[in-house]
């Protein structure tokens, strides 16, 4: 083999090994994310402890908050739905993890399958609030029905 070729088959072997070296650390950092999910997370700065995943299925407002009212975890059965303002404290725009077909920037450990979350909170009298963890945003439409989001309970305590 002439100085030319090999000088052409070391630099293909380069570029195949840089691309199996960053194959394999994207696969490693994939990894990384894959957290265990806890069962709760507690907040004890606003003392506040949240269901560790949202409900992973869309419900229309009526049956969200059915949702947290019948949720019994640890022993524990006070969950309901939080206000916009307690959505709005686990929005970290800094952060990044999948949640369905988006990327969410939602507090680490909880975890999403939605970006969009019911609130209790109400607008008015035929309006609730949702919170979009994809933007960060507050919405409130007209409530229908056909109109589903997801649900992440939440209950006070008392930490020491």
């Amino acid at each position: 083999m002439n100085r030319s070729a090999r000088y052409h088959v070391a630099i293909a072997l380069t570029l195949v090994t840089s691309f199996a070296c960053a194959d394999e650390s994207s696969t490693m950092s994939s990894d990384t994310d894959e957290v265990e999910i806890p069962e709760t997370v507690e907040n004890r700065s606003t003392g506040l402890e949240w269901l560790g995943q949202d409900n992973a299925a869309e419900v229309n407002w009526q049956e969200a908050e059915r949702f947290c009212r019948g949720t019994s975890r640890m022993g524990k059965t006070d969950w309901r739905l939080p206000t916009i303002d307690e959505l709005a404290g686990l929005y970290d725009p800094a952060a990044e993890s999948s949640c369905g077909d988006s990327i969410c920037r939602v507090a680490k450990p909880i975890r999403l399958t939605s970006a969009y979350l019911w609130s209790m909170s109400p607008e008015n009298s035929d309006r609730r609030f949702y919170f979009d963890f994809r933007f960060g945003t507050r919405l409130a439409p007209l409530l229908r029905p056909d109109l589903t989001r997801r649900v992440l309970c939440v209950r006070s305590f008392r930490g020491g």
